[in-house]
């Protein structure tokens, strides 16, 4: 049974170790800067052992996952450092490069980066892994952790930004398409309450139909030649919709390396 420590139980981290812990496979102990809220979690959660700090946490595990705001993670990696002798850390934090992990850490330290998304919380998630040499033993056991709480690809780390921007912060931007199509259907006269259902039930339909096929021939099978979704695209083309996409996702992905440094 694998024994893994996760630093941070908020949004990734809690939802990681929520899966895993029903899943019976891992041994698991938590750690959080809110010592009550980690507590709470274990309380919540079978399997899942309390730990008072982060040392405690990595001493009784064999990998370790640290699920903390990005400028947090280097006062984590300098805390627990001395106790990662034989283990993996796994870091979920945005921006955040392997290398600058390792360099905080003993010389042949496994370290694998994974960047998932909120959708983790609901079992949906996808995410993106990559490794050091040293990890590199590891990544097939990562992945297979991280695929209870979605889809898990392996990237090259120097697109990790670019998938931060696309995947990481795309929950977001879908929901923002939502709440607007929400907005426009209250404009035009549905009750609030009407228009949400029909949004939401759309959304969820079509993200089934995009596993089986390209976005673009979801698009066409909607769209016939002088209907009003043809007239909706030309219009919202016109309004600069496609470019504010790609500009959204560019600004996305240079604010993560920035996070980088």
């Amino acid at each position: 049974m694998e024994r893994v420590g996760i630093i941070g139980v908020g949004r990734i981290g809690g939802s990681l170790a929520a899966r895993l812990a029903v899943s019976g496979d891992f041994e698991l102990t938590v750690s959080d800067a809110d010592e009550e809220r980690a507590r709470r979690f274990s309380q919540e959660h079978q399997r899942v052992r309390f730990a008072s700090d982060n040392l405690e946490a990595v001493r009784s595990s064999e990998m370790v996952v640290v699920s903390v705001k990005p400028w947090d993670v280097a006062t984590v990696l300098e805390t627990i450092a001395g106790e990662l002798e034989g283990k993996a850390v796994v870091s979920v934090a945005a921006g955040v490069r392997i290398s600058a992990i390792a360099g905080k850490l003993a010389e042949g330290t496994a370290v694998l980066r994974v960047m998932p998304n909120v959708c983790a919380a609901v079992g949906m998630g996808s995410a993106v892994v990559a490794a050091n040499e040293a990890g590199e033993t590891y990544l097939s056991r990562v992945t297979k952790m991280f695929g209870y709480v979605g889809d898990v690809m392996e990237l090259p780390e120097p697109l990790f930004d670019a998938a931060t921007a696309l995947h990481g912060s795309g929950p977001a931007y879908v929901a923002l398409f939502a709440d607007t199509l929400v907005q426009a259907g209250v404009r035009a006269g549905i009750p609030r309450e009407v228009a949400r259902r029909l949004v939401n039930g759309t959304i969820e339909g079509t993200a089934v139909m995009l596993k089986d096929a390209a976005a673009h021939q979801v698009r066409d099978e909607v769209t016939t030649p002088g209907g009003t979704t043809a007239a909706a695209l030309v219009a919202m083309e016109k309004a600069g919709f496609v470019g504010a996409i790609h500009d959204g996702v560019e600004a996305a992905a240079e604010q993560s390396r920035r996070l980088a440094g």
